[in-house]
């Protein structure tokens, strides 16, 4: 059914369609700028479960590889439900009154002025601490004149350096101390911000929200792509004296949650604000404990700087800067007690303000809504950590999901039931500690429990709708984001439609099943397969061939057991000898081992001795006991390959022309990159090493041999990385790649690396150290996905998932 659209500016009617609801356009008629109304009825699917009862818990989640029209409402779902949905005033008429204002004790206020006074007592402190700086540096430079008058020759030099080095060095602490005094904090991009024009729906909603819980309406609503949502002054403390606020909305917030949830999540944040004088008082205590942590901890190019020129001048200059560095790192620690201290008076405020601004969400919303909310919000902050693993895999292939807050829904979709039971383990069993500025979510839920509130708003539609076009917008902010990372040289065409990586994605997960089905859980880079690069061209016959994968599959299912039992035997003895390792270096380098740095007992060289040759003689000993079962592996899959070579076999394959070449390009992978694991468990250990010994380097930055032993390891891993890229450069990236066709060392290490920088050492071998098992399991995964088809293809049935415990990858 069309829209009909009444221009505002010449009254003329005419009808739009449904797709071009909530858009804006041209009048036919005097081109007057229009917005097409939401029609009275359109199909949606909630993205989330209803708020339901107090005692909901994490829905069980599953894999979709597209998302619901209520986010992405250009792209319909297969899995759409149609129901009915009000028109949006009747959204705006769900707000049924206002609330009860949350009552405050004078004790409590009190205790806000106390705190308030003392977090505003630790800048004065700070500066205070600069005058007397200053005025010892005076004092010194007015009394100790006499210094300069002492001697002649060589023997006034050791009485002019006492009186200058003092100077120097005091003068570059009283910089460094005023340096935080001016420093901005780091600006993450310009936000994108709303109009009433273009979203009245949403700026409706929010005056209702404040008009509920008795709070200023924001003068801007800001959107970004964090799972998150705040209220705040606009200008700072310019903007302390009025209420100038802005409202920040996270979209992945809007994709995860409905009306109901979504109102209670902007009552919550304006309820900080419903209290003029707390309101306040809190942004003090808040401002001053976010500066304190900024000066304890940011470090800018000046601090670098200090650092290199004080180990690169001569040592009757440097010495001035070690000491000016000795100052500046006593003064961070008295100000880092006093942080903690203030985190620690401060913390109990903090939480007690979120209960009480919990009580304006509950009291809006409802204390059932108020619980599913934040256990929906638990669930979306681990979806997020898994949407950014999602975002390194897509632009590893040279792509970028178009929607970042669609792609973390979808991830929270995809959590398993024994992820949902974890996160529901994290909320029971979350403690507080004493410095934590918000109560443990159990302790939250429980307190809203007990309020029992029914709540005045009970909407449940997806919070999606109530943009006018929320797809474009999430996509806007994605791109946004993606230009604050990584500059202006990011550009739109790199950016690709999240259902086609998905999709990809998708394909990816089945591959490493069917890797898992195939060997039963056994496959793992620390033994490589010998797969042949090429198929037989002149082999058995075809009936040979099946004989042979018939008879190497039953015996490897035969064997399995004895295998599993060997190889946790092999795998303990690789990880003792890599403890070994590790603790060899810190022992070369002359620190201290704990008894219980490691599992085992390393703490002087004779034990470390002991352990390798014990770690070593296992690895030979058990590694000829893996061998047949491996064999018998490889026989079994080299044969179904090769089987899909056949004629009246690959007829039956779906797109087999495609799939055996592809299966070609990875027997060619395979062959090379499985030649160079040894290569890679070598890297693996050397990674091991400097780990332990970079986890020493605090507190020990002026030990020679610790540095000297950075310094060759960090030499040794630039010239393992080289070899393996020079061995890897050999093959091309068997999977299709957006932009290039790299060759498996480009893939790998994408960009080069500079080989005087340890960071950039360490992140192109942290590169090949994660990259590479995962490329090998995949290419693996995609043949077995192949061999898997022809063995059904001789009747033989998909072997069973393995026990969750068996061994991956890698």
């Amino acid at each position: 059914m069309p829209i009909t659209v009444v221009c505002g500016h010449c009254q003329a009617s005419f009808n739009a369609k449904n797709a071009d609801a909530g858009k804006r356009g041209k009048c036919p008629h005097c081109r007057g700028e229009v917005v097409v109304p939401l029609p009275q009825a359109i199909v949606v699917s909630s993205p989330v479960a209803s708020a339901g009862a107090a005692n909901a818990r994490l829905a069980p989640a599953r894999r979709v590889a597209s998302p619901p029209p209520a986010v992405r409402q250009t792209r319909p779902s297969p899995t759409v439900e149609a129901i009915s949905v009000h028109p949006a005033q009747s959204i705006l008429d769900g707000f049924r009154g206002s609330i009860e204002p949350v009552s405050v004790a004078a004790g409590y206020k009190l205790g806000i002025a106390l705190v308030v006074a003392f977090m505003l007592l630790l800048p004065v402190f700070y500066v205070a601490l600069i005058g007397l700086i200053c005025l010892l540096l005076g004092w010194h430079a007015v009394q100790d004149t006499g210094l300069l008058q002492v001697g002649h020759g060589r023997a006034a030099v050791v009485p002019a350096v006492a009186y200058v080095a003092p100077l120097l060095a005091g003068a570059i602490l009283v910089f460094f101390m005023f340096k935080p005094l001016f420093a901005r904090p780091v600006r993450r991009g310009k936000p994108r911000s709303l109009n009433r024009e273009q979203e009245p729906l949403l700026f409706a909603f929010v005056d209702r929200v404040c008009a509920a819980v008795r709070a200023p309406r924001p003068s801007r609503i800001d959107v970004d792509c964090d799972v998150n949502a705040s209220a705040s002054f606009r200008r700072g403390v310019l903007s302390m004296l009025g209420n100038d606020l802005v409202l920040t909305i996270g979209l992945p917030l809007v994709a995860g949650l409905n009306s109901r949830q979504f109102a209670g999540v902007l009552a919550h944040e304006f309820g900080h604000f419903s209290q003029g004088a707390g309101m306040r008082l809190s942004y003090l205590v808040r401002s001053v404990s976010l500066w304190l942590t900024r000066v304890v901890y940011e470090r800018d190019a000046w601090d670098a700087r200090l650092i290199v020129w004080s180990r690169s001048l001569d040592l009757r200059l440097a010495i001035i800067l070690y000491l000016a560095r000795f100052f500046v790192w006593l003064t961070r620690k008295i100000l880092w007690a006093l942080m903690m201290l203030g985190h620690l008076i401060s913390g109990f405020l903090m939480r007690q303000m979120e209960f009480d601004a919990d009580c304006y969400e509950a009291r809006l919303a409802g204390s059932d809504a108020f619980e599913s909310t934040m256990r929906r919000l638990v669930l979306l902050g681990a979806a997020t950590q898994g949407a950014y693993a999602d975002l390194a895999d897509f632009a590893a292939e040279g792509r970028l999901s178009d929607d970042l807050p669609w792609l973390i829904v979808a991830n929270a979709e995809q959590i398993t039931p024994k992820g949902l039971a974890m996160l529901e383990r994290q909320i029971d069993e979350e403690e507080a500690g004493l410095f934590a500025s918000h109560p443990p979510s159990r302790d939250r839920i429980a307190r809203m429990r007990a309020e029992q509130a029914p709540g005045i708003f009970h909407v449940e539609r997806p919070a999606a709708t109530l943009f006018s076009d929320f797809v474009a917008l999430s996509r806007t902010c994605t791109f946004d984001l993606y230009r604050a990372v990584f500059g202006k040289q990011f550009k739109l065409t790199d950016m690709h439609p999240v259902e086609q990586l998905l999709a990809r994605q998708e394909q990816t997960f089945d591959d490493l099943k069917s890797l898992n089905r195939y060997f039963q859980g056994t496959f793992n880079v620390l033994r490589p397969l010998r797969l042949p690069a090429t198929p037989l061209v002149e082999g058995p016959r075809p009936s040979e061939l099946a004989d042979r994968l018939k008879q190497a599959r039953q015996a490897t299912l035969e064997h399995l057991p004895q295998y599993k039992a060997a190889f946790h035997d092999y795998d303990q003895a690789d990880t003792d000898w890599l403890e070994a390792e590790a603790a060899d270096a810190l022992l070369t380098a002359h620190i201290r081992v704990k008894p219980d740095d490691f599992k085992q007992r390393l703490v002087d060289p004779r034990a470390v001795i002991a352990a390798r040759v014990s770690a070593r003689g296992r690895l030979e000993q058990i590694s000829p006991r893996l061998v047949p079962l491996e064999q018998l592996a490889v026989r079994r899959l080299a044969a179904a390959l090769d089987l899909a070579h056949v004629d009246k076999v690959a007829a039956r394959i779906p797109e087999s022309e495609e799939r055996i070449a592809e299966s070609g390009r990875l027997r060619a992978a395979v062959s090379v990159v499985g030649s160079q694991v040894g290569g890679w468990l070598a890297l693996r250990n050397r990674m091991a090493v400097l780990s332990k010994l970079l986890s020493r380097l605090e507190g020990q930055r002026d030990n020679a041999t610790l540095l000297g032993s950075l310094e060759k390891n960090m030499s040794l891993l630039v010239r393992q990385i080289r070899d393996l890229q020079h061995e890897l450069s050999r093959v091309r990236y068997p999977f299709e790649h957006a932009t290039k066709e790299p060759t498996v060392a480009e893939f790998l290490v994408p960009q080069p690396f500079n080989e005087r920088d340890w960071s950039s050492i360490l992140s192109a071998g942290s590169a090949v150290l994660e990259g590479f098992p995962r490329l090998y399991g995949r290419m693996f995964g995609r043949l077995t996905l192949l061999a898997e088809e022809v063995e059904a293809l001789l009747g033989l049935a998909r072997l069973p998932e393995p026990p969750s415990e068996a061994n991956g990858p890698g």
